[in-house]
């Protein structure tokens, strides 16, 4: 790791690829001295998206306590307030960002999720496990006779993507579309591609209206035809729920797994004596591998709240309207929590307190999933394509929300039939 000047701005979009990772040692100098930090604007960052600015600082929390006592607290630090986006929006965009399911106020979000909840609980996943477990096969088998491929999209998007698609409704012929736009979506902060991100966001707004008129006409049990025809408090949900969620899901329900399934190749390859480890026994180690992963390199960097009032967090003052930027990567590594915490270890007894889904009411509700996702396609991996390794440089996105890669190239003993 570059070293890194305890003044930088976490505004900085290259700082994730410079540092091939969040920048651990400015959250532990933060966290020796200035745990809830007050990080400045900037001039040098322009948001991509029309209708957010950078006008105002905030507050990053570096300590796991201070990240769960205020994720849990949404009555004093608001996820509806300013959004759960670190811009400042103006009103049109803040309106349409309260209206998905992570900037909503609490009632009607609590009621939001029971809506979804279903398809996300044991019965359902153990029902839909074969067909996760038959893509997983599918798609290593289209690259184990190859000997190499583009990992992260050859192989770790795909599984997410189909099951997004499987539990919102969204027939086959749009798989595509909505993985490409997804991706678009994701790379807000990439110069080069900022019009046509701010253009598949829309673009995933019509694919949403599409598939809710589809459920309007033919009703199912997927997620989408649930949402059409359910009502909160008497009400039908707005259009611009029912676009936000689609899109919601279409970024968060593939670009997390799709990372951590790359970051899980990626850190076996750097740390082969866990990997050794790990293949001694598959069934015992995997399911801990993944948490420690999850801790290790969680795929989502940041989430906002708002203070409703003024107050304290750990000890310093913070006024009402403050923003704070609740930082994962920087509470999994919070050594008051984690001993050794910057050692990958897929034994660690406590690895399942990472907070890589969250904690309070706005935990991933597809947590669950992703884990049986990520079991299904790395047990094919490690059993069919064990030797697996990089064979270039791993090119990360630009973004101040995700710890993702765009490309990973890699080799390996092709399978013979």
């Amino acid at each position: 790791m570059s070293q890194v000047a305890i003044d930088t701005n976490l505004l900085d979009p290259g700082l994730i690829p410079l540092h091939g990772g969040p920048p651990h040692e400015l959250f532990d100098a933060w966290r020796d001295v200035d745990p809830v930090h007050w990080n400045p604007p900037t001039d040098s960052y322009h948001t991509p998206i029309p209708g957010a600015s950078m006008d105002h600082g905030f507050w990053v929390l570096t300590r796991y306590q201070d990240v769960v006592d205020v994720s849990r607290n949404q009555d004093l630090f608001s996820s509806w307030e300013g959004s759960p986006v670190i811009w400042d929006w103006n009103e049109e965009q803040l309106a349409l960002q309260r209206a998905g399911i992570m900037g909503m106020q609490p009632e009607p979000h609590s009621a939001m999720k029971q809506l979804v909840r279903p398809p996300f609980g044991w019965e359902d996943l153990k029902a839909l496990q074969p067909e996760i477990d038959s893509v997983a096969r599918e798609i290593v088998d289209s690259v184990a006779p190859r000997g190499e491929c583009e990992f992260v999209f050859d192989v770790a998007s795909k599984l997410p993507v189909f099951t997004f698609c499987r539990l919102l409704g969204v027939r086959d012929a749009l798989r595509e579309q909505v993985f490409m736009l997804g991706n678009a979506t994701a790379d807000t902060e990439n110069p080069a591609r900022s019009d046509e991100s701010n253009s598949a966001f829309y673009a995933l707004f019509a694919i949403a209206r599409e598939v809710a008129e589809e459920k309007r006409q033919r009703p199912d049990k997927s997620i989408m035809s649930r949402l059409v025809h359910a009502e909160v408090d008497g009400q039908r949900l707005s259009e611009s729920s029912l676009n936000m969620f689609f899109v919601t899901l279409a970024i968060a329900g593939h670009e997390t797994t799709r990372g951590t399934a790359s970051h899980f190749i990626r850190l076996m390859n750097e740390h082969p004596r866990q990997y050794e480890l790990l293949r001694s026994d598959l069934p015992r180690y995997l399911p801990n591998a993944i948490e420690e992963v999850l801790r290790f390199s969680p795929p989502v960097i940041k989430f906002r709240r708002t203070a409703t009032e003024d107050t304290e967090i750990g000890g310093c003052k913070v006024s009402k309207g403050d923003k704070i930027y609740i930082s994962y990567p920087a509470a999994n590594r919070d050594p008051a929590v984690f001993d050794r915490p910057h050692e990958f270890d897929i034994t660690r007894k406590n690895a399942t307190e990472h907070l890589s889904f969250g904690i309070g009411p706005h935990f991933c509700i597809g947590a669950r999933l992703a884990r049986l996702q990520l079991q299904a396609l790395l047990t094919e991996i490690i059993e069919r394509i064990p030797d697996v390794h990089p064979t270039g440089d791993v090119e990360m996105l630009r973004s101040i929300w995700f710890n993702a890669m765009l490309k990973m190239p890699m080799a390996f003993t092709p399978e013979r039939n």
